[in-house]
């Protein structure tokens, strides 16, 4: 509970004890106590903000008020209706306190970065694309007929201001179970001023998840702002979950086939799927570097010569962290790509990656049954472990010809690499892993910082090199390349990196 909701409760329950324990309040002591407690639950309405998990104290409050406007001096009221009323109140306040637990207002963790993070959101159309062969309903094409709009929200290094702290997500691109989060503050500020002392940034790209949200992976975004990025994260339309446009209009996925679905589809039938998804969320993103680089020229724009356009990298979780790859292979200013949790597909399964990569993966909760029992499981889920050890050999195939970095962490589920984790601590409904939440933040974010940080600014970063002492957690294996010219010319990549014949080095949670 946040401070003036904790305060709400201890206001509550002693008179709710006391009323239920018979006991007789004097008139003006009364009047007096309960409108403190008006007072405490009107700020905490304005500062806070309401949400429905305090749906049973704010009766409760309601209650008491009434009971309290109806005593007077000549009033003797039945000791069995205060009991009553006590007793009620005291059952709404416990109601609050048990979907306070179960769904609390989480706390995202302090970034380590030092920077303070500000936020910014930003709608770009783009009038060019042809989304005719998208797989998307008829009503969704003909909305798309202006143009493929799509809603970016951008983290950054920021000045220190009193502007306001962002919330976590609006209202209307909330469900009523998550409408909470609308009121839900996050450690960014609302269109703070830029720092633009030690600028310009590199920029980051992120693509969420299969119906995820821009602002899913929000604890990952303020780590790397504050450490000194600019990370660009995209709702893609019609893919995305809801996502609301400044004309009011609000889209969701519903329409679109669903990715990893074997219940009426084949292994052939999802790869084709998931790279055409793949391939629209990876154009999404170049479009979306084009604006901003853009922006980065124009002197008008508050973001101009804010950007290092030669140091950009992509990144993204399960569906996004294919997309990120993709945009990668496709654009030549896409330096590097991190995957997080991830299938791939489309040119870079087929073909591999020939630019720095890393992917890191769950380890513990979702592991794929020896070959004795997959043939006892369902068809469904036979086509999708079948799918999942055809995707990992071939993606190791390319990370043994190309380079680059894979990470598996202990206790992790697919979910840790996101919010979702924080969401409440009872897993069955966040579908988080056995490692604690701010636990696995920290290795995801550390391990991203140093990834970016070696190949978009060059530093030198022990993390990826040797195991690490400080995350035992940490499977990682390192796919040894060389820094050959030649040779990454004639794979028609420019500065990247070829590859020595050598085995991959396994450190950390595999040689302790």
């Amino acid at each position: 509970m946040r401070p003036l909701e904790f305060l709400m409760c201890c206001l509550v329950v002693p008179v709710s004890f006391a009323l239920l324990a018979g006991m007789r309040l004097g008139v003006r002591e009364t009047h007096l106590f309960f409108l403190l407690l008006l007072v405490v639950t009107a700020v905490h309405a304005i500062y806070e903000g309401v949400h429905w998990q305090l749906g049973p104290l704010y009766l409760a409050v309601a209650l008491l008020l009434f009971v309290s406007l109806a005593v007077r001096a000549e009033d003797v009221a039945p000791v069995v209706a205060l009991r009553g009323t006590g007793l009620v109140a005291l059952l709404l306040t416990a109601a609050s306190c048990v979907l306070c637990y179960v769904l609390p207002m989480f706390h995202l963790p302090t970034p380590t970065g030092p920077y303070a993070t500000g936020t910014s959101l930003l709608c770009f159309t783009d009038t060019g694309r042809d989304t005719s062969g998208d797989p998307l309903s008829g009503e969704q094409q003909g909305k798309d007929a202006g143009g493929r709009p799509l809603m970016v929200q951008l983290w950054y290094p920021a000045r220190p201001s009193n502007h306001p702290f962002a919330v976590y997500r609006r209202w209307k691109e909330t469900t009523p179970v998550s409408s909470y989060q609308s009121v839900l503050r996050t450690r960014s500020r609302t269109d703070a001023p830029l720092f633009s002392h030690g600028g310009p940034w590199p920029l980051l790209i992120f693509n969420p998840a299969w119906m995820g949200q821009r602002t899913q992976s929000t604890f990952l975004m303020q780590e790397l702002a504050s450490h000194g990025f600019i990370v660009v994260s995209i709702d893609h339309t019609w893919y995305s979950g809801r996502v609301a446009f400044p004309d009011g209009q609000v889209t969701d996925a519903s329409g679109a086939p669903d990715i990893g679905n074997f219940d009426h589809s084949t292994i052939e039938e999802q790869l084709a799927l998931g790279s055409r998804y793949t391939r629209i969320e990876a154009e999404d993103d170049i479009f979306v570097l084009d604006q901003m680089l853009a922006l980065n020229n124009d002197p008008r724009s508050q973001w101009y010569r804010s950007m290092d356009a030669n140091r950009v990298g992509a990144l993204g979780h399960s569906l996004g962290g294919a997309a990120a790859e993709e945009a990668c292979y496709l654009d030549g200013r896409i330096r590097a790509a991190l995957n997080m949790d991830g299938w791939s597909f489309g040119d870079v399964l087929a073909r591999g990656l020939n630019k720095p990569l890393m992917l890191m993966y769950e380890k513990g909760t979702m592991m794929a049954p020896p070959d004795s029992e997959l043939a006892s499981l369902p068809e469904p889920a036979q086509r999708y472990w079948q799918m999942d050890r055809e995707n990992r050999a071939a993606v190791e195939a390319g990370l043994r010809r190309f380079g680059g970095f894979r990470l598996a962490i202990d206790g992790t589920s697919h979910w840790n690499f996101s919010d979702r984790a924080l969401y409440s601590p009872l897993r069955s409904r966040t579908g988080a892993g056995t490692i604690a939440p701010a636990r696995a933040h920290a290795i995801i974010g550390q391990y991203a910082l140093a990834f970016f940080s070696r190949y978009l600014r060059g530093t030198q970063e022990p993390l990826l090199s040797r195991r690490s002492g400080t995350f035992p957690e940490a499977d990682f294996e390192i796919f040894r390349v060389a820094e050959v010219s030649g040779a990454s010319a004639a794979a028609g990549v420019t500065g990247v990196r070829a590859v020595p014949r050598e085995p991959a080095m396994r450190v950390g949670a595999g040689q302790r």
